[in-house]
């Protein structure tokens, strides 16, 4: 990485300013972070410091502009590739954790060295994303940051972002300038900056406007009829909370109830049909109940059963409706299904 200077204009001249000590800036770092978290990222709010994983303490959690969590990890000095063995071991510990561990794990662990306290974490996230869900958290970007870095370091940072690991380094540094110290930061191998048209256009768009680029979709593919019958369905028997429309990565219409208990219709990529799905933490309402489905009674598409790691559901379930005359024949019992899982999620609110 080049050496970062800095000049100050003065009438037609400039003047170079000075560099800070590294221990100057060190000291100030940290703190300034947590208080500044848009030196990070903007749009990034802190969620965690010194948030305890299998690994051992990461220094900084955050939730970004786009609802995903981000890692970071701060060395007080030139970064190494120690600081990516560390970031990559800290958030694999979260991914590994499943949703529902993790967010009870950040909630319990917030209100510390600076950080706001949040009561609960599926309620802040729904007030700050409105359109999004908990899922979206995972899995986590990886940011390292750090006074400098070796060629190393920035070979391998880059090599990993180039080949789709989320993965960011930030270099700070220091100079002193008329009394004050000065920040400077570069942004290397950052995957996250590699957006695509069509993401960049649906993080800008409105519920209303995805929703309606869904049904348009819908429309083309000749499955409207079919989408709008198994929507009524979901209306009537989850009684959900909000709807929402996911475009630009996947087709879905979600109808949720909290925390990602919810169904979707997915528009499949090709032929003239649709899906019928349910998220992992509603299957995990019901799980007696989806585990004695019998594909030969009402088919069903399903991958891995449980993640080896945590025993957390980890995955969806989906009924592949390619007519409305299969819907016709199947959507009692898929409104069955669905009522039992509001049901247990109705009871479980209760009791909790």
């Amino acid at each position: 990485m080049e050496e970062v200077k800095i000049w100050a204009i003065e009438g037609s001249g400039v003047v170079e300013v000075e560099r800070a000590e590294k221990t100057e800036t060190e000291k100030t770092l940290e703190d300034t972070l947590v208080a500044n978290p848009g030196l990070l990222m903007e749009g990034l709010t802190l969620v965690g410091r010194q948030t305890p994983t299998q690994g051992g303490p990461l220094d900084l959690l955050g939730v970004d502009d786009e609802g995903k969590l981000v890692v970071f990890e701060l060395k007080r000095g030139t970064l190494s590739r120690d600081a990516i063995a560390q970031v990559v071991d800290y958030t694999s510990s979260l991914n590994a954790m499943g949703l529902d561990s993790l967010v009870e794990h950040i909630a319990t662990r917030s209100g510390e060295q600076g950080i706001q306290k949040i009561e609960d974490l599926g309620e802040w996230y729904s007030n700050r994303f409105p359109d999004g869900d908990l899922a979206l958290l995972l899995p986590p970007r990886m940011v390292i940051v750090g006074l400098g870095t070796d060629s190393t370091t920035n070979r391998m940072v880059e090599f990993l972002a180039n080949t789709g690991v989320n993965i960011s380094m930030f270099t700070f540094h220091g100079f002193i300038y008329e009394g004050k110290t000065l920040l400077a930061k570069q942004v290397e191998g950052s995957a996250a900056n590699i957006t695509s048209a069509t993401t960049r256009t649906s993080k800008s768009m409105s519920r209303r406007e995805k929703l309606r680029m869904y049904d348009e979709r819908a429309t083309e593919l000749g499955v409207s009829e079919l989408v709008n019958s198994v929507r009524e369905m979901f209306k009537k028997s989850l009684r959900f909370q909000s709807e929402s429309a996911s475009v630009a990565v996947k087709s879905r219409r979600n109808f949720r109830l909290s925390r990602g208990a919810y169904s979707f219709i997915d528009l499949k990529s090709a032929g003239k049909g649709i899906k019928l799905g349910f998220h992992p933490v509603a299957i995990g309402l019901v799980l007696d109940v989806f585990d004695s489905l019998d594909s030969k009674d009402i088919p069903f598409e399903r991958p891995d059963s449980l993640n080896a790691y945590t025993d957390e559901i980890h995955y969806e379930i989906l009924f592949p409706l390619n007519s409305i005359e299969e819907w016709e024949s199947r959507k009692d019992k898929l409104a069955s299904l669905t009522e039992k899982v509001y049901a247990a999620y109705q009871a479980k609110n209760e009791t909790s």
